[in-house]
Formats: structure tokens, C-alpha cells, sequence
């Protein structure tokens, strides 16, 4: 390593072992060389731990490889590679998903110059893995100058893990780890909000993230259910434990709220359910009435023109 701050990079894997080297090869391939990249295999039945063991016998400073016998999903995986890590800045990766060569490097610039940030991302671009097309993605950066807190909570969880450094301060300034309550859910949304308690976010526009798609995305898979009303918890459970979030978002927690259980009511009426249309509806109407009626209004009427 050099006398470069270390970053150590945290990837949970499982069966990936058709992607996987060409991850680990985006990392170090990256322009900034204090990097550790911290895998820990998540009981994976194909050679995805070959592949990484491979990799760590090469270069032994820079990839460790650490298995586990029962599957217990990413969540707790990336907690285990916490543990693990040694660097002060600390970044999230999928084992499918690619970085380009300056990532790292121009994130690092900015938490140096900068000691009030303490997360930075960039904006990335989505890729079909067997054609290798483009994908039309939405990026969805923040408003100038918007509270970072109130955006994530209204908005949802507009910052890519999968380009995200953060400081190992922020977490420690709460005594944070990952949020562990679901197999594969929330736990880097919930870890945005939390740090936008305290820190700024820096987004850097250039996309120097690929954002891989095929069949096996775990997103894929969540996205086949009803994740609003999982939103709608996760966001419940960070109010119960950050008390001052709410009185910091104001009208906005009741608005928030309210948008996500339109969003639930609008996914059960294309599920073909009326009834948890219904449902969801009359509890965005009881946690903000005005502002959902207000909106529904000018839905339908930009719907009739």
C-alpha cells in the first residue's frame, strides 16, 4: 500500500462466479491504489470463492477472502466485511456491478478537502449483461441545496450503494452498523438517513458507475414485491430510533410518508388489488389528507389532457 488513506471496499457474494472477476478487476484497476477489497462469500455453491481466492493468493494486500458456511444473506455479510475492514473510508459494492478507473479516486479528493462530508457518490449508467446496451435508468440527483435528511425520507433512496464512500467516523459518531433486519433490504437506505443526520452528501454527476442488469438481480427479485410498504417500515423504524428526525423534517415526514403509501396503493392497483389499493390509500389520505388529495387531483388532471 501507499501513503494513501485506505479505502476498504465491502462485497458480500453468492453464486456469482460469472461476474465476480470482472468486479474485482474494476477495483484494481482504479486510478487511487489504497484499496482493500474485503469479499465475503456467502455459502455460495459454484466457484464465486475459487474465483476470489484466486484473486487474493495474487495480490494479497489488496483482495481478502473470507467464507461462511450458512447463507445468511448480504445484509449480514456486509456487516462481517465491516468488521473485517481496516481503512478509514469505506465503500459498498455488488459482486456484479463495475467501477470506472477515476472512481475512487476523485471520491477521496472530496472527503479530504471537505471534513463536513461524509458520504460521496456518483451517478451511474445501467448496462443489459448479455448485450452490454445501455439501459435507460433513472439518476435521480438531489435538488440544489435540499436538505439531504428530508430528500431521502420524501423521495426514497435516491444514492446507489454501489457507488457510495462513506467515512468510517460517520459510522462511529453514532455507534452505527448496517441495518440487519431483512435478508436483502434497506440496509443501505436506511444507513443514508441515518448519516444524513449529522453529514453532507457530495454527488459527483460523472458516471463512473455500471450498473449491471440480468435475470439474477437481487433487486429484480425485490422488485417483484410490494417493497413501498417495506420502505414505509423501514422509514417507521428509523423514526422510532432517531426521535429528532422527526422534529428536523417538519411537514415533511407526514408528506413522506404519505407519497410512499400512494406509491404502495399505485403497485396493488397494477398487482390487480383493490382491496390494498384501498388500504394503502386511506393511509396516505389519514397521514397527510391534504397533501394527498391535493396530489391525486393534479394527477388526474394531468391524466385527462
Amino acid at each position: 500500500m501507499s501513503e494513501q488513506t485506505l479505502v476498504s471496499v465491502l462485497m458480500p457474494t453468492y453464486n456469482g462466479e460469472q461476474f465476480v472477476a470482472e468486479t474485482i478487476e474494476s477495483v484494481l484497476g482504479q486510478t487511487y491504489k489504497a484499496i482493500e477489497l474485503i469479499a465475503v462469500d456467502d455459502a455460495s455453491t459454484d466457484e464465486t470463492a475459487a474465483i476470489v481466492e484466486s484473486y487474493a493468493v495474487r495480490f494479497p494486500d489488496r483482495v481478502r477472502l473470507e467464507r461462511r458456511r450458512q447463507r445468511a444473506g448480504p445484509c449480514r455479510r456486509r456487516n462481517d466485511a465491516l468488521v473485517l475492514a481496516r481503512g478509514p473510508i469505506l465503500a459498498w459494492l455488488d459482486q456484479d456491478d463495475l467501477w470506472l478507473p477515476e472512481k475512487t479516486e476523485r471520491q477521496v479528493e472530496i472527503l479530504e478537502d471537505r471534513s463536513d462530508v461524509g458520504v460521496v457518490y456518483t451517478a451511474f449508467e445501467a448496462f443489459d449483461s448479455r448485450t452490454g446496451e445501455m439501459l435507460p435508468w433513472q439518476d435521480d440527483p438531489p435538488d440544489a441545496g435540499e436538505d439531504m435528511l428530508r430528500t431521502l425520507f420524501v423521495r426514497g433512496n435516491i444514492v446507489p450503494s454501489i457507488s457510495a464512500v462513506f467515512r468510517r467516523a460517520a459510522l462511529e459518531h453514532r455507534g452505527l452498523r448496517f441495518r440487519d433486519r431483512d435478508f436483502s433490504f434497506g440496509d443501505d437506505y436506511y444507513l443514508w438517513l441515518s448519516l444524513a443526520l449529522d453529514w453532507r452528501f457530495e454527488r459527483i454527476p460523472e458516471k463512473l458507475t455500471r450498473y449491471r442488469r440480468h435475470a439474477r438481480n437481487e433487486s429484480s427479485r425485490i422488485g417483484r414485491t410490494n417493497y413501498h410498504q417495506r420502505r414505509i417500515a423501514l422509514l417507521q423504524e428509523f423514526l422510532r430510533e432517531f426521535p429528532e428526525a422527526g422534529r428536523r423534517l417538519g411537514p415533511a415526514r407526514r408528506r413522506g410518508l404519505a407519497g410512499h403509501y400512494l406509491d404502495a396503493a399505485n403497485y396493488e392497483q397494477t398487482a390487480g388489488s383493490r382491496a390494498g389499493q384501498a388500504r394503502y390509500f386511506a393511509r396516505a389520505v389519514a397521514t397527510d389528507p391534504r397533501w394527498t388529495l391535493t396530489t391525486l387531483r393534479a394527477q388526474r388532471a394531468r391524466a385527462s389532457q
